[in-house]
């Protein structure tokens, strides 16, 4: 509680961001220009990271997984929980990729040295990252996170929309603090955006920490992406499937569309986070 406490003090030292500076999209996105596959194959990942605390170990199963696109949650920036690090670039020089990041929210009591302290979504790719763009959400628990004294925050849930290899990216933190209704509702701001008629026909992967309280037959945050014609790219049976260490039911989630989506699975690596990475292999019907 004193540390929680704490915190609250950084709403007198720290600078204080306002919402088009927290999710201000960084990095370098076109340092690595790869040519991507003529067949449309991609190897995706999607993690919930923790924050990068345990920097190493989040590495290292990055490194042995060999995707080529990484889709990454709670992804820390100059944040004192997990020592200051960049953690989306640290990773992208570590993995020798291009990388984008956006701010979901601004950690009130973390910073250092004048520096705000973000955490928010990040992906990183081995092929040129274009157009991307932090999508933050109309529908928000605001209160949850204005006046919590323990986890003070400016900014909000997002999504962070990305192309890369082909195919366009959507990497979302859909809210914990709300029941599965309200998280229908940020779901159904993302899928409003790719219906949009510039993106509606594009191969598209919506992947991310969903936090879902059901599973699938039973939840309205599921029900509303198969209803578009969004297939979940692990599989049919989301009941045996256990995505987070601390929930039987599965949390994180990838979805595709006008994508073939083979060798779903996830993959349980200890002691880097409390999720496990999801893993795919997707090709772009497009490309036939």
């Amino acid at each position: 509680m004193v540390f929680g406490l704490f915190r609250l003090t950084g709403y007198a030292t720290d600078p204080l961001l306002d919402s088009k500076q927290v999710h201000a999209v960084v990095g370098e996105p076109t340092r690595f220009d790869r040519v991507p596959p003529s067949d449309g194959r991609l190897n995706v990942v999607s993690w919930n990271i923790a924050q990068g605390a345990r920097y190493e170990n989040v590495r290292d199963a990055l490194a042995s997984l060999s995707a080529d696109v990484y889709l990454l949650q709670e992804v820390d920036m100059g944040v004192r929980r997990s020592d200051y690090r960049k953690v989306a670039k640290d990773l992208a020089d570590d993995l020798g990729l291009n990388w984008v990041f956006a701010g979901e929210f601004q950690e009130i009591g973390q910073s250092r040295q004048g520096i705000p302290a973000l955490t928010g979504q990040a992906v990183l790719s081995r092929y040129p990252l274009h157009n991307s763009q932090a999508l933050p959400f109309e529908n928000q628990a605001r209160l949850r996170w204005k006046l919590d004294p323990f986890q003070p925050r400016r900014g909000g849930r997002m999504a962070l929309r990305a192309e890369s290899g082909g195919a366009l990216l959507y990497n979302a933190h859909i809210e914990s603090a709300k029941n599965d209704a309200f998280r229908r509702t940020q779901v159904d701001e993302m899928l409003s955006d790719y219906l949009a008629p510039e993106r509606a026909g594009r191969p598209v992967v919506f992947g991310g920490d969903f936090n879902t309280a059901k599973v699938s037959e039973q939840s309205p945050v599921v029900q509303s992406l198969l209803n578009q014609g969004f297939v979940d790219a692990l599989g049919p049976d989301a009941s045996a499937r256990q995505t987070s260490i601390h929930h039987s039911d599965p949390l994180d989630w990838i979805f595709v569309k006008r994508m073939v989506a083979e060798l779903g699975r996830v993959v349980t690596v200890r002691k880097a986070s409390d999720h496990f990475p999801l893993a795919t292999s997707v090709t772009s019907q497009l490309a036939h």
